[in-house]
């Protein structure tokens, strides 16, 4: 038996513990409880689990505390994991407490009850919200931001297991047969459907929530937050019912948890330098860069530092095309280096260039969490690592960054396997870099800790040849640019209109439903918060069944923007539409999504990036040009351009990364 009694603990003193979330006060539990306490861990792979748990969160800290409902307090890890199910009585209890829950959004309904759990919820998901992003914002030591990460975990696993419990009263609610919902027998016996049912038990409850807490299995929470917890992410609901969770608590197949985990990739404090610094170099450092999409990424390289892009490679042809058009110095090769022919091209013009340094970026898509495909994995795009580590090989620069998402360290996807073994892409390619004879440092780290106004967090892997001396990962500066600071002044513009001062600001066309329901949207907020008569409508006009509170949602200005994602051009992307400005009707302006200039901006690009676009054709294979209807880009156009913007590498960031490179010197800078 493991004693967790540690894990979440309101004041052992049974002093009253006040706590403050939105304004709001409430009190903690006057004796110590917990989530799931001292239960038998499933098996002995969980026991390092538990005890960090158990280690970190401190009985008098009134950030863990918070008010548990009755029938959860007792519960053991044994109670709730190997008997799958709380008893009847104990079900019915919990689910007396939770009548008009909706987590996450404030309630709108009368609270009666500081135990109900509604208003629980709502506190423990924005505190969670909230002492994340803190988290984010203050530099603290590894060791504070370990544990105050971790007491986040915690308040989120509990968070799992009452959506489940919900999801099993929803599940108990029989369908009612035999007749239809406009008969008038049904009105006169007062029968009711199950969604009238559920409806009236759970008013505020969204049709995705509903749809979601019933595909909860307790097996599947288990397994995600195990792996949340060593892989140093908060358990949420979509990763308990992901298809590879689902398919480990099937199968029981743990022998990767520790090595897939990201907690083992994330930088240390000493792998930081402690000053600013900038790169001095006295010869230019001539560089390949690997998958260069447009060339967003380096684009700032070129001009700040003493470097030259020589030769480039991009798989998609519209992206090289441009990519040409954009750097006209640059060798562009386009085609998938898995082809020999394109291989050797890339092999030989670089060596032919004298490129010491390689920028590559292979694609995200089979390890980005957003992708939910059945192919996820299973094509030749997932193992282009392979390709990159073999162009490294031929052609032997001195020094490099790979970029890509966080969980691209950590996959193994299915098309890959045959390569990687039992090791997962981050250990493989670590590994065979080593074997090359190269130095390496692994982070994962945020563009907006470098002067960028996104919050964009991405893996890197430094690598260098050992006689250049350390390479370390730049200090993160003092202050994160908000949204506002980076298109606060631009012209404020509703859907459907165009700028005249700059071209490349027009807010796309929407229909009057979109933008009556994003007028009625506050800033910050998702539309799936208005009033019903206000939140997103199908095609019919009926309130739509997809409610997703990160969808349709307005940017806060006054922090960076989540991640920018290929999808940026429609509403019901995540965090994709303007902030907007409170106005005297009531309303609020920009109803539409963020223009292409507010993309370059936030994302850190110079604002006439993709003027040379503009210019006719020259030559006979040159850029097709784009197309303009009406002071917008055309459809396909508008879809390219806005599509290689959502798979950028933040430019400034870049920039961070080479001002600590040692390839020739580095000196202090100042005024920083």
């Amino acid at each position: 038996m493991t004693d967790l009694n540690k894990m979440v603990v309101a004041n052992q003193n049974g002093e009253e513990t006040k706590n403050v979330v939105n304004g709001e006060t409430f009190t903690s539990c006057e004796t110590a409880t917990d989530i799931m306490r001292g239960g038998e861990v499933i098996n002995a792979a969980d026991v390092g689990i538990a005890e960090d748990i158990a280690n970190v969160v401190s009985a008098n800290d009134n950030t863990a505390t918070f008010i548990f409902p009755e029938v959860l307090r007792d519960k053991s890890l044994e109670d709730i994991f190997t008997h799958d199910y709380l008893s009847k009585p104990e079900l019915s209890s919990l689910i007396a407490a939770c009548a008009n829950d909706n987590f996450g959004n404030l309630p709108t309904d009368p609270i009666t009850n500081d135990t109900d759990l509604d208003a629980l919820l709502d506190r423990v998901s924005e505190l969670v919200k909230v002492k994340t992003a803190c988290l984010k914002t203050h530099l603290v030591s590894d060791k504070e931001n370990a544990k105050q990460f971790r007491k986040l975990q915690i308040m989120a696993s509990f968070q799992l297991l009452v959506e489940y419990s919900i999801g099993q009263d929803l599940k108990s609610i029989k369908t009612q047969k035999g007749l239809k919902k406009s008969s008038s027998r049904r009105k006169k016996d007062k029968k009711m459907t199950k969604k009238d049912i559920i409806k009236d038990k759970y008013p505020r409850l969204g049709a995705r929530q509903i749809r979601d807490f019933q595909k909860l299995e307790l097996s599947s929470i288990w397994e995600a937050i195990k792996f949340a917890f060593s892989a140093g992410e908060i358990p949420t609901r979509s990763m308990a019912l992901s298809n590879e969770i689902a398919k480990k608590a099937q199968n029981g197949d743990d022998k990767k948890t520790e090595s897939q985990t990201l907690r083992k990739w994330r930088a240390k404090d000493t792998d930081f330098e402690t000053t600013d610094k900038t790169l001095v170099l006295e010869k230019p450092l001539v560089a390949t860069s690997l998958f260069a999409n447009i060339g967003i990424g380096t684009s700032l390289v070129e001009k700040t530092f003493n470097v030259k892009i020589a030769v480039g490679n991009e798989w998609l042809d519209w992206r090289g095309k441009a990519h040409r058009r954009l750097f006209p110095d640059c060798k562009m090769i386009i085609g998938s280096i898995s082809e020999q022919k394109v291989f050797d091209e890339v092999v030989d013009e670089s060596k032919k260039a004298g490129a010491t340094f390689v920028f590559a970026s292979p694609p995200c898509r089979d390890a980005s969490q957003y992708n939910t495909s059945d192919s996820k994995g299973t094509t030749e795009r997932a193992t282009l690592f392979y390709d990159t580590l073999k162009v490294i090989k031929a052609v032997r620069y001195k020094a490099g960054i790979i970029e890509n998402v966080p969980q691209w360290l950590t996959s193994r996807p299915t098309a890959g396997l045959d390569i990687l073994g039992d090791k997962t892409i981050g250990e493989y390619v670590v590994e065979d870099l080593h074997k090359m004879g190269y130095k390496t440092r692994v982070g994962v780290l945020s563009a907006a800790n470098y002067g960028t106004a996104e919050d964009r967090e991405r893996c890197f892997i430094l690598f260098w040849k050992p006689e250049l001396g350390d390479w370390k990962f730049p200090k993160a500066h003092k202050f994160r640019p908000t949204v506002f600071e980076a298109i606060g002044t631009l012209k404020s513009l509703e859907a459907g209109e165009v700028d005249p001062d700059n071209r490349w600001h027009y807010g796309l066309p929407l229909t009057d439903e979109e933008i009556k329901f994003l007028a009625h949207t506050p800033t910050g907020m998702s539309a799936w918060l208005n009033s019903v008569l206000y939140q997103p409508k199908n095609k019919s006009s009926s309130t739509s069944g997809a409610s997703f509170k990160q969808t349709y949602k307005r940017i806060e200005p006054s922090k960076p923007c989540p991640t920018i994602t290929g999808g940026n051009g429609s509403i019901s992307d995540l965090s994709s539409v303007h902030f907007g400005r409170p106005l005297t009707n009531g309303c609020y302006s920009d109803a539409r999504v963020c223009s292409i200039l507010e993309l370059l901006l936030m994302m850190g690009a110079s604002a006439d990036f993709l003027d040379p676009l503009l210019a006719p054709k020259a030559f006979e294979d040159d850029f097709e040009g784009l197309n303009w209807k009406g002071g917008m880009l055309t459809a396909k156009d508008e879809e390219n351009v806005r599509e290689s913007l959502g798979e950028h590498v933040c430019p400034k960031m870049m920039l961070a990364l080479l001002s600590t490179f040692p390839g020739d010197k580095t000196e202090k800078k100042v005024g920083k």
